[in-house]
């Protein structure tokens, strides 16, 4: 019951999901034509995919009450992710939620597969111990998916970086101070880099609405991310201040210094390709050459063997 529950409401998050993206294109061409604003058919897909993932989070929020968590794994959740860029208050209960919804499926699975399967309390006790299995794994799933989230968005911020840092340093030369780059770099970044966007904006707040020091706020960003090239920012841009040497000379090296490693870390996964391809090349290439080179010789033994036998 549950899980036909769950797949319903899935599906229709998708359908709803679907459509309102076809519908903001749409607006986005009328609005390009000279049109105006939001169209009604929007504003009520809007208001009703609104509500029903409010239910589905409320769902979610007290099913994740129910899971016994240790607080290290909660805190590993919580970082992950941040750095998917979630950081609203209920997130983590969501995926609490998702986590035991995992365990009561597998649950019910194993019940309802292996229970019959075995007669007596017999095939109840290898049901109830199956589905426990079953959803112990399943329960992996929604942290495995949050992890691959995170790892994901981490990849393409690191790989615009040295973009953000040759638009930092443009800025900087123009006679902005660091805070006021740092500003103009995120609203050039906002259109195709919008999560390395996000986190220097948050960084931007920090110094501009929370007082923070500029080292403590892109140490903040670079403890989010656990970026190395953050951490690199934040000394540069404290030892700049300390000891006035000029910033822009040494946001030039730094962005020289990411784009080598991108290169590097390129030419690592490109000399991992021949490794890789051994196993489709002796899969799906080495039958077809055996079939063709032993086959004739295979056959002449079949009809050798045939003419021996008579």
């Amino acid at each position: 019951m549950f899980v036909a529950f769950s797949a319903v409401v899935a599906g229709t998050l998708l359908v709803v999901n679907r459509v309102l993206f076809r519908v903001r294109v749409a607006r986005r061409l009328n609005l390009a034509a000279g049109g105006l604003g939001m169209t009604k058919l929007e504003r009520k897909l809007s208001e009703r995919s609104a509500d029903i993932r409010g239910v589905v989070g409320r769902i979610l929020a007290v099913l994740g009450g129910l899971l016994p968590l240790g607080e290290d794994d909660r805190q590993k959740i919580v970082v992950a992710l941040q750095r998917a860029g979630y950081r609203s208050s209920n997130t983590v209960a969501v995926v609490l939620g998702c986590k035991a919804a995992c365990l009561l499926a597998g649950l019910l699975a194993g019940l309802i597969v292996l229970s019959p399967l075995v007669p007596g309390l017999l095939g109840w006790g290898a049901g109830l111990v199956g589905g426990l299995l079953f959803g112990a794994i399943l329960n992996l799933v929604p942290e495995l998916v949050v992890m691959r989230l995170a790892a994901s968005r981490t990849h393409r911020i690191h790989t615009a970086l040295a973009d953000a840092f040759d638009l930092l340093i443009v800025c900087l030369e123009s006679g902005l101070t660091f805070e006021r780059a740092l500003q103009r770099t995120v609203a050039d970044l906002k259109s195709f880099q919008p999560d390395l966007a996000n986190e220097l904006r948050q960084a931007s707040l920090d110094m501009s609405v929370h007082g923070r020091t500029r080292e403590d706020a892109l140490g903040r960003l670079a403890t989010r991310l656990d970026s190395r090239e953050f951490r690199d920012l934040a000394t540069t841009v404290s030892q700049s201040e300390r000891h006035g040497t000029p910033l822009t000379e040494s946001l030039r090296k730094l962005a020289s210094s990411v784009r080598v490693q991108a290169i590097a870390s390129m030419q690592a996964r490109l000399a991992r390709l021949p490794v890789l391809l051994i196993l489709p090349t002796l899969a799906f290439v080495l039958p077809g050459i055996m079939v063709i080179v032993g086959g004739p010789a295979f056959v002449r033994l079949v009809q050798s063997l045939e003419e021996f036998g008579k």
